[in-house]
């Protein structure tokens, strides 16, 4: 190829360049030839089309196929014009959904599979909160990827899902099969070297749930007791939180409803406490609730009369609920449905943490607690105003006859240590919030004997008439309108048709 020369001395301009380009291209593909196939004609021509590739999960093997043939002798022989695939697969129709699982699972039983699966990715708070709160995606959470990659915990989950739809009884007898085979799995890894992993504490957590939501809470409570052994060897709380804080974060919110059930104080106690602290829960721990009543009356009364870490957790709650109110009219984002998670479980272990409901049980007065009676009463409002949020999988408030006992008896000690003086009007406040407060996910229609009678009375001595009177005066406390104003209604109207029935020659 012939040398040419270029001139550097003046400037090169486009054409110049267009030919040294040229020049080169033509000594790099010299003795080459070029062939380029037709866009055009790939697109006319079907046989250019990609081949359809099984997924490798449903991948047959040839030595799997040939038995079928051989069993079923259901399907021709390969056609011997297609030797040149090196594993020929026959593409029927779709018979299974691919998914598999670490058990067989008939074709009878897999619609409860699926029931399961859909049960478990559908898990959120309460639905009167989706103006407020952004839920979670479960759909690639541990406890959904775990049901296809451990037995007991497959059988667990399916267990746990039976039982809240309980819709046959054939189905609650395969949920009893499949708890069996859950104890069967876990006593023997318990032995193994597994005892302490990720998986092992999302299955007991999981039985936990079971166990609560049969009513069965001493049967329960052991496997918390397992729960806070395994997170001591795995180096507390605050570790395994860093290293898999989903999981842990269940493992808290089981320690605090089954010592809500049974009175006792949380296992894990202030380190659960810290866990929870630094894992983010912006909305509270900041006693920014005291900020919004500042100078108002209610709140020097309360803040004169409550121990201090009492009135910075009645603080926070009623923060809480102004966040939620701005959410849902739009006035600030929604609210991530994991860190209000961890808000409320801060603030539920804070609260039995200054006390246990158990402590004063047996007496009925607060000289057990260190409590005033005034201090009794609002700490067991704000538990009764945390146990709204507290649903369980199947979104029910679930009975708390404890609670319900102690709110009572503090109801009938309020009331009678009512005195006159400067702050009886607060008190008889305290009073009013605690009866609206329980009926929302408390009091049940059998305490409507006492409960109606005692409301009005309460409302009488405050003047109260209608239920805007009695918002305006639970303005001052936590509250929720779209989680408590429906039971607060219907308890004002019911104190009122008493009140007409005690004067028949009033019309409503």
């Amino acid at each position: 190829m012939p040398f040419e020369f270029i001139d550097n001395t003046t400037a090169i301009d486009r054409t110049s360049r267009k030919r040294i380009r040229s020049h080169v291209a033509t000594g790099k593909n010299a003795n080459k030839t070029l062939t380029r196939p037709s866009k055009a004609l790939a697109l006319k021509d079907s046989s250019a089309a990609a081949p359809f590739h099984v997924p490798s999960c449903l991948r047959k093997t040839q030595a799997q196929k040939s038995q079928e043939e051989k069993n079923k002798n259901t399907r021709e022989s390969a056609s011997s014009s297609r030797s040149n695939v090196e594993i020929e697969i026959g593409i029927d129709r779709q018979w299974d959904d691919g998914l598999l699982f670490p058990v067989p699972v008939r074709g009878e039983s897999r619609y409860l599979v699926h029931q399961a699966i859909f049960f478990f990715c559908g898990i959120k708070h309460n639905p009167d909160l989706d103006g407020a709160l952004v839920n979670p995606d479960h759909t690639s959470s541990v406890w959904v990827r775990y049901i296809f990659l451990d037995e007991a915990y497959f059988h667990c989950s399916l267990a746990t899902s039976i039982l809240c739809h309980r819709n046959h009884r054939n189905e609650t007898t395969q949920g009893m099969h499949h708890i069996a085979r859950t104890y069967r799995i876990i006593q023997k890894r318990l032995c193994g070297n597994e005892a302490t992993s990720d998986m092992t504490i999302a299955i007991l957590v999981v039985m936990s749930q079971y166990e609560r939501l049969q009513g069965q809470y001493a049967r329960g409570y052991i496997h918390v007791k397992g729960l806070r052994r395994m997170v001591e060897l795995r180096g507390g709380v605050v570790r395994l939180s860093r290293e898999c804080w989903r999981v842990m974060q269940k493992v808290l919110r089981a320690d605090l409803e089954y010592a809500l059930q049974l009175g006792t104080r949380t296992l894990f106690g202030v380190e659960g406490i810290e866990a929870l602290r630094t894992s983010g829960c912006v909305y509270v721990d900041g006693g920014k609730g005291g900020e919004l009543g500042s100078g108002l009356a209610l709140d020097s009364f309360l803040q004169g009369h409550l121990r201090d870490e009492l009135w910075m957790v009645f603080s926070d709650m009623r923060y809480l609920g102004m966040v939620i109110y701005d959410a849902i009219a739009g006035y600030r984002q929604r609210m991530d449905g994991i860190e209000f998670h961890s808000s409320i479980l801060l603030l539920g272990h804070r609260l039995l943490h200054i006390n246990p409901l158990g402590e004063g049980e047996d007496s009925g007065t607060c000289a057990d607690t260190g409590l005033s009676e005034l201090e009794n009463a609002v700490h067991l409002g704000l538990v009764a105003f945390l146990a709204t949020f507290l649903t369980g999988l199947d979104h029910r408030v679930l009975d708390k006859p404890l609670l319900s006992r102690r709110l009572r008896l503090a109801v009938e000690n309020l009331s009678s240590s009512i005195e006159a003086g400067e702050g009886s009007r607060f008190v008889q406040n305290v009073r009013i919030w605690i009866l609206y407060i329980g009926v929302v996910g408390v009091f049940k229609p059998a305490d409507d004997e006492w409960l109606i009678p005692t409301t009005e009375a309460a409302m009488q001595s405050l003047g109260l008439v209608s239920w805007e009177d009695v918002k305006k005066t639970v303005a001052g406390f936590p509250w929720v309108n779209v989680l408590h104003d429906r039971a607060g209604i219907a308890l004002c109207s019911a104190q009122r048709m008493l009140e007409f029935s005690n004067k028949p020659d009033q019309l409503p």
